[in-house]
């Protein structure tokens, strides 16, 4: 399997740039940016860069905020027992942090309650209102969960339990009947913007509650919204921007003592914080309290007002997010031996792997990884006993939950959007799924990955003046991704392994500039490039601080060989799998793609001569001077080779040349015998 990306660089039109830089004086490459995320008009640009904040949409013009607010200041009124229920992720356990600790400053008789994700699961259940009831609750306040729970509501209503209901998911058949449903994507809502994580409409809510103190609401609580915003992966638009902005202001100056623990804890200590570090450092330690714990551990730390025991759980997080990272890679490593085992599926459209007894709240990292890996929407699936749960990712072009709903009559449940989902399933079904949904995606143009490039940049421009340009768009998240600039046609002069192998540090060259560029994460047996490649290189730019000195680096998310052809390589991919499915080719199709003796010579003399292959089949295409139209071609020569015991591919990609005493029958090799049928 071949996981290559489709570069795409985005439209922009750099004199219409140079143009409103000069007459609005704003920087250009700032403009360059906001153009490529579709910003156009000039005063659009301005608002986007500016460093204004303008929060401003009036929280009663949410559904049913009125009646939110006076069913919980009568609750306050008269020390009603209040319970806040929220979730075990960072969003979920940032919204209850919100709401309770506005609550209990409020004077409100008021507990929280966060399901357990591996007893309870999401979401109000009736087991949790019984509970809740036996403590002396008469008003639930759900966050970032309730807007489907149609019969818990009813069933809260017999115990005389009232709900107001806070949410940001998307409004099922029915509306549950509770007191209040404050949720922007409920069918009857006319916000303009609706993109909020349950965090922003629980803070909108408190601020509904707090009436002309919500400006200082803003100040202390937008560090919690922040980091839920972020964690939630909702779009930084509109008001987001705002709250992400604020709050990373308030972490970096004032972060509150939870915070701040957790962000010494993590090693971020000593750099400023960003909306990547939240995303990737903080985000990931709140959410592993959740998938390996409990997540009111991690809720104990936002609320934590001593220092001593703020620290101690901030260390407990961190062992937790160790124990996921563990956990994490064998669930990793068991799911590529799994795929690459099943000769039958290795080749599917949708990837479906599973194993007993895999950690259910590690599956989702881990099928995300292979989607990364294989190019392809992947699902995981966790087998306890006959009963499993699977979660699944995708890319834009192919809807897990249309997928899904394919499937639905044997699922015992599922859920989620677009691009990821979870559901579950009873074990036996596994083998039946993985085929109705892969024959759901056989009637579907499948999409492919895609490298998204912000604008071709000159070696010679990677400066102070583009970093400050970086600066002005931030903060970074979903809808507003770090900026990947396209450094196109380099030669490639060094590769230095680094940290005992695994990085690496290259030097390329462009129009006579040198620039120094770090690769993550690949050693130097699995980089697909040498020394005087001329190579394509997405890369970010980040500032860092060493010796009191302001360093700018470069760091490269993807690299390909230069003046290829990227149709035909999709092409040469696609026709390949096709025939590992055992799927059929049209004649003229194989025969393009059947190679002869004197190819398939050709191809071992290239790997022979280079004492085996270490850099990938496309780069073989090129060392045969191809551009990629051959890459199906060369794909199936190489499998005849190791049908005959020619070659041999180890788990590090690289063919092998293996000794061999007799020549070998090329009619012997069961895939040319397959496409030679094909011609007929």
């Amino acid at each position: 399997m071949l996981a290559y990306k489709k570069w795409t660089v985005a439209r922009t039109d750099k004199e219409y740039a140079a143009s409103v830089s000069q007459q609005y004086n704003m920087n250009p490459f700032a403009v360059l940016l906001a153009l490529s995320r579709g910003i156009e008009k000039p005063e659009e640009i301005e608002a986007f860069l500016s460093s204004q904040y303008s929060c401003c949409t009036d929280p009663f013009d949410f559904p049913d905020m009125r009646k939110a607010v006076n069913r919980i200041n009568e609750a306050l009124d008269s020390g009603e027992h209040i319970a806040v229920v929220g979730d075990f992720d960072a969003d979920g356990v940032t919204s209850t942090a919100i709401m309770y600790e506005y609550l209990r400053d409020m004077g409100g008789n008021v507990s929280y309650y966060i399901p357990s994700r591996h007893t309870e699961g999401y979401g109000l259940s009736t087991q949790i209102i019984d509970k809740l009831r036996d403590s002396g609750v008469t008003l639930i306040v759900t966050v970032d969960n309730g807007i489907n729970c149609v019969e818990e509501t009813e069933y809260a209503g017999k115990l005389g339990i009232d709900l107001v209901i806070t949410d940001h998911h998307q409004q099922g058949k029915v509306l549950p009947n509770a007191v209040a449903v404050v949720n922007p994507h409920r069918n009857d809502c006319r916000l303009e913007f609706k993109d909020y994580a349950g965090v922003g409409v629980a803070f909108k809510l408190i601020c509904a509650l707090s009436g002309e103190d919500s400006r200082s609401l803003f100040y202390d609580f937008v560090d919690l919204v922040a980091i839920g915003t972020i964690g939630d992966v909702v779009p930084l638009k509109g008001e987001n921007r705002d709250f992400v902005r604020a709050g990373l202001e308030i972490i970096r100056s004032h972060p509150r003592i939870g915070i701040d623990a957790l962000i010494k804890s993590s090693g971020l200590g000593s750099k400023r914080v960003g909306s990547l570090n939240v995303a990737f450092s903080l985000v990931p330690r709140i959410n592993a309290a959740g998938r390996m714990s409990e997540a009111v551990e991690a809720l104990d730390l936002l609320l934590c007002e001593d220092y001593e025991e703020a620290g101690i759980l901030a260390e407990k997080l961190e062992r937790c997010n160790g124990e996921r990272h563990d956990v994490e890679r064998e669930i990793m490593a068991q799911a590529v031996e799994n795929i690459d085992s099943m000769p039958e599926h290795k080749y599917d459209r949708v990837l479906v792997c599973s194993g007993e007894g895999w950690h259910p709240g590690v599956i989702g990292i881990v099928t995300s990884k292979l989607m990364e890996k294989y190019g392809k929407p992947c699902i995981v699936i966790s087998e306890d006993g006959d009963k499993a749960r699977g979660s699944g990712r995708s890319m834009e072009g192919f809807s897990l939950y249309d997928a899904l709903s394919d499937s639905a009559d044997i699922l015992t449940n599922f859920g989620g959007h677009t691009l990821a989902a979870g559901f579950g399933i009873m074990a036996e079904n596994i083998d039946e799924f993985r085929k109705r949904i892969n024959e759901y995606a056989a009637n579907i143009d499948m999409p492919v990955p895609v490298q998204h490039i912000d604008f071709k940049l000159n070696p010679k421009y990677i400066d102070r003046d583009i970093m400050a340009a970086i600066r002005m768009i931030e903060p970074f998240g979903s809808g507003n991704p770090q900026p990947v600039f396209g450094l196109y046609g380099a030669k490639l002069l060094a590769i230095n392994p680094v940290a005992n192998g695994k990085h690496l540090r290259l030097v390329v060259e462009k129009s006579e500039v040198r620039v120094t560029v770090m690769k993550f994460g690949v050693g130097p047996d699995a980089f697909n490039f040498r020394v005087g490649d001329f190579i394509d290189l997405a890369v970010t730019l980040e500032e860092s601080e060493y010796n009191g000195e302001i360093q700018l680096s470069v760091f490269a998310k993807n690299i390909r060989i230069s003046c290829l052809d990227e149709n035909s390589i999709f092409e040469g991919i696609n026709t390949y799998e096709t025939v590992k499915r055992n799927e059929t080719l049209t004649p003229d199709k194989a025969g393009a793609v059947l190679p002869d003796r004197n190819f398939i010579a050709a191809v071992f003399k290239t790997i022979k001569a280079n004492c085996g292959w270490r850099y990938g089949v496309i780069s073989l295409c090129r060392e045969l001077g191809d551009d990629g139209h051959q890459l199906a071609k060369v794909l199936i020569a190489v499998d005849a080779l190791k049908e005959l015991k020619i070659v041999e591919t180890d788990k590090g990609g690289i063919i092998r040349v293996l000794p061999r005493a007799e020549k070998a029958n090329l009619e012997d090799s069961e895939i040319l015998n397959k496409v030679r049928d094909y011609t007929v």
